[in-house]
């Protein structure tokens, strides 16, 4: 009976000292994916200098990666009014009518293939210039364009340990900004 309470102690003093480096496990996994993903956007606003291409980073919650993709040289940010047109397209397009090709694919220089999130860690949710509301399911861009503005960006990240990081892409350079919190547009901009 001693044997067993000195075994459930020393099971219970290992336990006391392995949580917080667990813990630390999985805010070590957060940092490392924000210094990742700080340098796929550089990757992407470098490339997107150098080629003349339009290139957007994609963000997939489903899935929760994100990969870079390159367009041509001429793409124009959707609108209220051309996701419309698009439906419009959609509803009366003939079953047997193709749908108009893809303006972006895979820039297998930057990214080879959607770099997955580490078990444990999510986006929480990514405010671009083109959504008023946070997004927070789907797909989400953040778009580069060749004369070296870059669309402002929030990126939010959290892990199960409720660590959270804010990334905020900045529009004239390209640059990434790490904050080790949830930071609100207001509180980054000053608005």
């Amino acid at each position: 009976m001693v044997e067993l309470l000195v075994v459930v102690a020393i099971i219970g003093m290992i336990g006391v000292f392995a949580l917080p480096s667990i813990n630390n496990v999985f805010k070590l996994s957060l940092n490392s994916t924000t210094r990742e993903m700080a340098s796929t956007v550089k990757a992407a606003y470098n490339a997107t200098v150098m080629t003349g291409r339009v290139h957007r980073m994609v963000y997939d919650f489903k899935a929760q990666s994100f990969w870079v993709e390159a367009g041509p040289k001429t793409v124009l940010l959707d609108t209220t009014e051309t996701r419309e047109r698009e439906e419009r397209r959609k509803r009366f397009a003939k079953d047997d009518e193709t749908p108009p090709p893809a303006d972006f694919a895979l820039a297998r220089t930057i990214t080879r293939k959607p770099m997955e999130l580490p078990r444990g860690v999510e986006f929480e949710d990514i405010v671009t210039e083109q959504s008023t509301e946070p997004v927070t399911a789907g797909v989400a861009y953040t778009h580069f364009f060749p004369h070296g503005i870059a669309e402002q960006t929030i990126i939010h990240l959290k892990d199960n340990q409720r660590h959270q990081i804010t990334l905020v892409i900045t529009p004239l350079i390209g640059r990434t900004r790490l904050i080790d919190r949830y930071a609100r547009g207001d509180e980054i901009y000053g608005e």
